[in-house]
C-alpha cells in the first residue's frame, strides 16, 4: 500500500541520482560541500568599478576570487546602474534604455572568479541568504516607441512606471489600496561566464558588441536573463562551464515574479546581499541550467521560439529521469512520467530567447 512506503530523503539528490554523467553517486556528506563550514566568507559590495550595465565581459577583471566551497555576500543594484529609482520618471526610463543600445537594462554585480573551474565543469551555486533593500519598481516602456518589448506593448502605448515601499521585515508590500503582496525574492538575472559557442541571435539587437561583451537581455545555457522565480533561497542552481574561473555576475534582483514577465519587469528591486556558496563540481556535466529547491528539481530551457523552449526544457526533465540510478527507468518510462507529473510553467515570454522551465517533485521518490 503507499501508506506503507517512506519517501525518500531528498536532500542532494542530484549528486545521488548521477545526473547526466553516469558518476559515481554521491551524498551531501560526500560532495565538495563537505568543506562549506571551513569555506571564507567574502563581501562584494555594489559600486561603479564592481557592477557592469547590460554585458557580461569575460575580459573583466574579476572582482573577486574564491575558492570552491567559500561564500560570498553580494550587493546589487537597481536597473541603469541604480538610476531606476523613486521620482525616475518614464521618459528617465527611456532615455536610460536608448543610452545602452543592445545591452540589458540590468546592473549586475561581479565577476567572481572561482578557482578550479574549467570549461566542461559544472558550477554549482546554493543560494544561502537574500536581504532585499526598501524600494521596488515595476515598469513597461511606451509600446509606441517600443513596439515589440512586452508581451502586450502596443496596447500600452504611453508605457507605466509604479514604484513600492518593500518591508523587509513582513516581507510585503502594498500594490494599492487594498491589494497587498508577499514577496519572494529571487534573482532574475544570475549566470556564468558566456558560451563562445551561443548561436547567433534570430532577433532583436545583437548578442555581441564591437568588443566582444554579450549582453544580459538573452537567457542561455550560461544563465543569465532566466527570470524563474523559483530560484529562491534555500535553492541551488547548476550551470555548466564555459570560461576559465566560471565567472559569475547576478543582478536584475526581483522581489516578486509572476510566471511569464510578461509587461516586460517583475517587481524589481536590490539587494542588500544574495549570499551565495559556488562548488566546483567536476564530476558532473550538463548541458543546460537546472536547479533544485527542497521538493522539487528544474530542468530549463530557452529559445526564441516558445515550443522550442518547451521541448528542450522536457528533454531535459526526461533524459534526468532516464539516466538517474534511485528508480532505474526506460527512456520511455521517463517520457512518460513527464507527462503525467511534470510542471512545466513559461518563465518569462520577453527577454527575446523565451523561458520555460519543467519541476518535477521530489517527494514522487519512494521506497516500501
Amino acid at each position: 500500500m503507499y501508506s506503507s512506503r517512506k519517501v525518500l530523503p531528498i536532500a542532494g539528490w542530484f549528486a545521488l541520482s548521477a545526473i547526466c554523467a553516469g558518476t559515481n553517486a554521491q551524498t551531501d556528506s560526500e560532495k565538495p560541500a563537505a568543506k562549506k563550514s571551513a569555506g571564507k566568507h567574502y563581501t562584494l559590495p555594489a559600486n561603479k568599478d564592481t557592477v557592469q550595465w547590460g554585458w557580461f565581459d569575460p575580459a573583466e577583471k574579476p572582482k573577486l576570487v574564491v575558492d570552491s566551497g567559500d561564500s560570498v555576500s553580494i550587493e546589487t543594484l537597481r536597473h541603469g546602474m541604480d538610476e531606476v529609482k523613486p521620482g525616475a520618471t518614464m521618459d528617465d526610463i527611456v532615455k536610460l534604455r536608448l543610452e545602452n543600445p543592445g545591452g540589458g537594462p540590468h546592473s549586475v554585480t561581479g565577476p567572481i572568479f572561482v578557482n578550479g573551474a574549467e570549461p566542461g565543469d559544472t558550477m554549482e551555486i546554493r543560494i544561502k541568504k537574500i536581504v532585499i533593500k526598501a524600494s521596488g519598481f515595476n515598469f513597461n516602456l511606451p509600446g509606441k516607441q517600443f513596439p515589440a518589448v512586452g508581451l502586450l506593448a502596443p496596447e500600452f502605448p504611453e508605457g507605466h512606471v509604479e514604484y513600492f515601499k518593500l518591508d523587509a521585515k513582513t516581507m510585503t508590500t502594498e500594490f494599492k489600496r487594498g491589494i497587498g503582496l508577499h514577496l519572494k525574492p529571487c534573482p532574475g538575472t544570475i549566470a556564468v561566464g558566456p558560451d563562445p559557442n551561443e548561436p547567433k541571435e534570430k532577433a532583436g539587437p545583437p548578442i555581441h558588441d564591437a568588443k566582444g561583451r554579450s549582453s544580459t537581455l538573452r537567457p542561455w545555457k550560461n544563465g543569465s536573463n532566466m527570470d524563474v522565480n523559483e530560484l529562491q533561497e534555500g535553492s541551488t542552481l547548476y550551470f555548466p562551464v564555459f570560461q576559465k574561473g566560471g565567472l559569475i555576475w547576478t543582478g536584475d534582483s526581483h522581489c516578486l515574479q509572476g510566471n511569464g514577465e510578461v509587461n516586460l519587469t517583475a517587481l524589481e528591486c536590490s539587494y542588500k546581499e544574495i549570499e551565495i556558496e559556488p562548488i566546483v563540481r567536476k564530476d558532473l556535466h550538463i548541458d543546460w541550467p537546472r536547479a533544485e529547491t527542497s521538493t522539487q528539481w528544474i530542468f530549463m530551457g530557452f529559445d526564441e521560439d516558445l515550443n522550442e523552449a518547451m521541448k528542450i526544457a522536457v528533454r531535459e526533465t526526461v533524459n534526468f529521469l532516464a539516466e538517474q540510478k534511485t528508480v532505474p527507468m526506460s527512456r520511455e518510462e521517463a517520457y512518460a512520467l513527464t507527462s503525467i507529473i511534470g510542471d512545466c510553467r513559461v518563465s518569462q515570454v520577453v527577454d527575446i530567447r523565451k523561458g520555460v522551465h519543467c519541476m518535477i517533485p521530489k517527494s514522487i521518490f519512494v521506497r516500501k
